[in-house]
């Protein structure tokens, strides 16, 4: 069976370390650019839950919280709310001049059919909701709409 890369993605935003891990880790600061609801216990083996408008609902551990550089968390997706897949979101986060370098690196994934979605799907989640993050964190603009499935 072939190994399934991980998903790598790297953004730039223009605010501090501490800024982008807050809105990574604050309840409050998760709804202004990811999740509908959050609860975050924001410590090492704490627990997470979040919530999107469309009814879809995750929980998860925290598995490193080194503010502002490291956070690793359990990703836990369901399929039709039959079948869990976990993987593992990290992120790393480092100064560059005035701003932040934020690396996600998602691992975890299998082949299959249904790896294969939630693969893309998580993909262009992160790559939609950390565009998102930016928008937020530097010119305070949510860029989700009321349409958008897990807005």
């Amino acid at each position: 069976m072939a190994k399934v890369p991980p998903i790598e993605q790297t953004y730039f935003y223009a605010v501090s370390p501490s800024r982008v891990f807050a809105a990574l880790t604050e309840p409050a600061q998760l709804t202004k650019w990811f999740a509908h609801k959050a609860v975050v216990a924001p410590e090492k083996g704490g627990a997470y839950r979040l919530s999107w408008r469309g009814g879809y609902t995750m929980r998860g551990k925290v598995r490193a919280f080194d503010p502002p550089k490291k956070l690793h968390v359990d990703w836990v997706d369901r399929f039709a709310g039959k079948k869990t897949f976990v993987t593992q979101a990290r992120f790393t986060l480092e100064r560059k001049g005035r701003g932040t370098i934020l690396s996600l690196t998602h691992r975890g994934f299998k082949s299959g059919k249904q790896w294969v979605a939630l693969y893309g799907g998580i993909q262009s989640g992160w790559a939609y909701y950390l565009t998102n993050l930016r928008s937020v964190l530097e010119h305070g603009v949510d860029l989700r709409t009321d349409l958008d499935a897990l807005g």
